[in-house]
């Protein structure tokens, strides 16, 4: 790690309403901030969620993670734009403590490693494409 660099994560929640290539655009703009004073080290899109309570009227935002590493005087901006821009509903910024960090894959590949999860049948079944399943044993 650099000196006088920090780890943070941040999770940013935009608008439903933006759809799915604004809210891309949307990260993608931060991501560069974030890349002019820092370094990028992943991006993680959770994809569209509902929320347990309304947000700004809405029901619904899509999340993305972002894990960078940027010196402290950095943040403190990143929160500011962040306030300042439309779409964003709501943001959290955390700096992470590098003697407990485990190194961590996105969400998805982790959900399908562990469960042995047969990534491609699901995807066929989202399209609607039936497989043949082999009958049930007794």
């Amino acid at each position: 790690m650099a000196e006088g660099k920090n780890l943070y994560e941040t999770v940013i929640v935009t608008s439903a309403k933006l759809g799915e290539e604004g809210s891309a655009a949307l990260v993608e703009r931060f991501k560069n901030l974030i890349g002019e004073h820092g370094t990028v080290k992943t991006v993680d899109d959770w994809g569209k969620r509902r929320f347990a309570y309304p947000i700004q009227k809405q029901n619904e935002g899509y999340y993305t993670l972002i894990n960078f590493e940027s010196g402290p005087e950095f943040t403190a901006e990143l929160d500011r734009r962040y306030k300042i821009t439309d779409g964003i509903l709501r943001t959290l910024i955390v700096k992470l403590d590098p003697r407990h960090l485990v190194e961590r894959k996105p969400q998805k590949a982790q959900k399908a490693e562990e469960g042995g999860i047969d990534v491609e049948a699901i995807a066929q079944e989202a399209m609607g494409v039936v497989a043949e399943s082999a009958p049930a044993e007794e």
